[in-house]
């Protein structure tokens, strides 16, 4: 079982946000610490709102990016943000819009699951089941899931997150910062699981 960051999912850090604006102002805020957008992704069921992180965030996809139908809709070709955008159908949820280099990833890895829907697309990228299952939770609730594929940046990722009001911060703790010199590699630890 895991008990830090680096033995549980160490790439793929998740935050999920009630509102375009919370998810604008964290991955701004990811942007200038440095994180490349080429390692943010956002995942939502409303293309507006998705449109609408994309100009606010000031990321737009290159022209002629893959695009995807959504239920018999086309997304626009520079509305995606980061680096990609595409549609997947999701039995039960409807269609759903990933943007960002995990857009063509996370379709792949959902047909490939087949009826997995976005649980096996996201299981596909090292998230854990049970955690992927409230994702979709939130995905189906109309929350918007903002992935960071950095190590090199966890503790600021969950600081942004934390401070934009992620729904799912909670789930980390920071250890003591008087607590021994040792390397920083487990300052944040999911506290739903036996440490």
């Amino acid at each position: 079982m895991a008990n830090n960051l680096n033995d549980y999912n160490e790439k793929k850090i998740v935050g999920v946000f009630d509102t375009e604006q919370e998810a604008s102002r964290a991955i701004g805020q990811l942007q200038s610490k440095g994180i490349p957008s080429s390692e943010i992704s956002v995942i939502t069921r409303d293309r507006d709102e998705l449109r609408t992180i994309s100009e606010e965030t000031g990321t737009k996809a290159p022209e002629g990016v893959a695009t995807g139908a959504a239920t018999g809709g086309v997304v626009g070709g520079v509305a995606g943000l980061l680096a990609g955008i595409g549609a997947l159908a999701i039995p039960g949820i409807g269609p759903i819009l990933a943007a960002g280099p995990i857009a063509a990833t996370l379709t792949g890895a959902a047909v490939g699951a087949g009826a997995g829907g976005l649980v096996g697309g996201l299981v596909g990228l090292g998230i854990p089941e049970d955690d992927a299952r409230q994702y979709e939770t939130y995905v189906d609730q109309g929350k918007i899931l903002v992935l960071v594929d950095s190590a090199d940046h966890h503790r600021d990722v969950y600081d942004i997150f934390r401070t934009n009001r992620s729904l799912n911060a909670d789930r980390y703790r920071t250890y003591d910062d008087t607590v021994a010199d040792t390397p920083r590699t487990d300052v944040y630890t999911d506290t739903r699981r036996n440490l």
